[in-house]
């Protein structure tokens, strides 16, 4: 039972901001790799500063 619940809440579908439907576990990728790229943003942000001041 678990594993049937675990996979019709992965399949449930989200609609975001433009529309568009994904799966909740599509979803939750997008949301990860957002927030990894968001990450690599503020990482290269500083080394522009560190950069600028030499």
């Amino acid at each position: 039972p678990a594993a049937i619940h675990n996979w019709v809440k992965g399949a449930k579908s989200v609609e975001l901001e433009d529309g568009t439907e994904v799966t909740s576990k599509e979803f939750k990728q997008l949301q990860k790799e957002n927030q990894r790229l968001k990450e690599e943003l503020e990482i290269l942000k500083a080394a522009a500063v560190l950069l600028g001041k030499h």
